[in-house]
């Protein structure tokens, strides 16, 4: 059975590039080889039980209008799982290699949006190496469903459907301490995804004329007033300053990790600091780094902010192993001037607080999703608009 792809999913998908997938990807290390017919049994009981790992997306024939998601007639679990293996010696920067060489290869448009590759012969065990169209869901809900793949108990029976999940009674004043604020914004997406249409014509017409989004915004009388005063704030946010970190992308990419750092370390790091959440402490160290790197190539940074779009989290709590796209993008300046690695996790935290406090997340979804209503190039022109404003 046939199912229209909501705005937000479509976003996504019209956002996919040559230079720019926009495929999530995800590994797993294992110390010792995996029994292949157990992995086939895991991932088809626990990743392809859900519906729209077994859809692909069909376009309508028009060219107008949103995707829907139909079943697959030809669909085959040995057709999404792929088994490779690395070269002698089998060490990390094989793996890496092999990574960044599966990363930029594009997804079949005409099956479902979806790989997994188990990679042998690295060390003495393998690596699971996930690869998710963004169209299918967002990293919350996939980072639920790949973990459930792994058992806890390694006697564990073998596998079976995944069974579930009452939903619990939810109520998102109760949930945050935002009070009345929690109430604007949700009357603000409200309100933005009935626009539907409307945005997405406005929208459509500031990718053409950026005077557009300004005369918009002081109209206040078009849009709800909290929309209309993000709008502004976007609309006159000048775009970043040239550095290493801006420029055009390449279809080659170099994909790395660091080694792991233990997650009570961070946790200690973020007590320290009033209460620093363990997000906070990732956008400060990667600040940090990011300063670190841009004095290498000789870039003054004493005066710098750089702007960054940071993902933030609008589902309900209960809903993760729902699929689909339920997260907005946050405009944060990075305090790349700070010095001090402490005085820079504070700014950090008060304007990640700042954030969260206000109605700007749940406004941008809305119009992310309005985005996602445009025909697919003129929504990459639009997510360019505000792309451009960021690093």
């Amino acid at each position: 059975m046939a199912k229209t792809m909501t705005n937000a999913d479509n976003f996504w998908l019209s956002m996919d590039e040559p230079t720019n997938l926009m495929v999530i990807t995800a590994f797993m290390e294992f110390e010792e080889p995996l029994d292949y017919k157990r992995l086939l049994a895991t991932i088809d009981s626990r990743i392809a039980s859900f519906p729209r790992f077994q859809k692909k997306v069909v376009k309508p024939k028009s060219g107008v209008g949103l995707p829907s998601w139909e079943t697959d007639p030809n669909y085959d679990l040995r057709s999404h799982i792929h088994r490779v293996a690395l070269p002698d010696p089998g060490d990390k920067e094989d793996l890496q290699e092999m990574v960044s060489n599966l990363t930029v290869t594009p997804l079949d448009p005409n099956r479902p949006l979806w790989q997994v590759h188990l990679i042998e012969n690295y060390g003495d065990g393998c690596v699971l190496f996930y690869r998710i169209h963004h169209c299918i869901a967002d990293g919350i809900s996939l980072m639920h469903v790949l973990l459930s793949t792994a058992d806890t108990d390694p006697d564990a029976p073998w596998p079976t459907a995944r069974t579930k999940k009452k939903k619990p009674a939810f109520s998102l004043r109760s949930a945050l301490p935002l009070g009345s604020l929690v109430d604007s914004a949700r009357k603000t997406v409200t309100k933005t995804r009935k626009m539907g249409t409307a945005l997405a014509k406005e929208v459509g017409k500031a990718a053409k004329d950026p005077d557009h989004l300004k005369n918009l915004a002081r109209t206040t009388g078009r849009v709800p007033t909290d929309f209309a005063k993000v709008l502004s704030r976007l609309t006159i946010m000048k775009p970043d300053p040239k550095t290493p970190f801006k420029g055009r992308l390449g279809t080659r990419k170099k994909v790395a990790w660091s080694d792991p750092v233990p997650l009570t370390r961070i946790k200690k790091i973020g007590k320290a600091i009033k209460s620093a959440t363990i997000n906070d402490v990732l956008i400060a160290t990667v600040t940090g780094a990011m300063r670190s790197y841009l004095k290498t190539r000789n870039v003054p940074v004493n005066e710098l902010d750089l702007r960054v779009a940071v993902p933030f989290n609008v589902r309900k709590p209960g809903t993760e192993f729902e699929l689909g796209n339920k997260f907005s993008l946050v405009f944060l300046p990075l305090p790349v001037y700070l010095e001090d690695a402490v005085l820079r996790l504070k700014e950090v935290k008060r304007r990640m607080d700042r954030l969260k406090t206000s109605p700007e997340p749940y406004i941008n979804f809305g119009m992310l999703s309005g985005i996602g209503y445009l025909p697919p190039d003129v929504a990459k022109k639009a997510a360019r608009l505000f792309g451009n404003k960021t690093s």
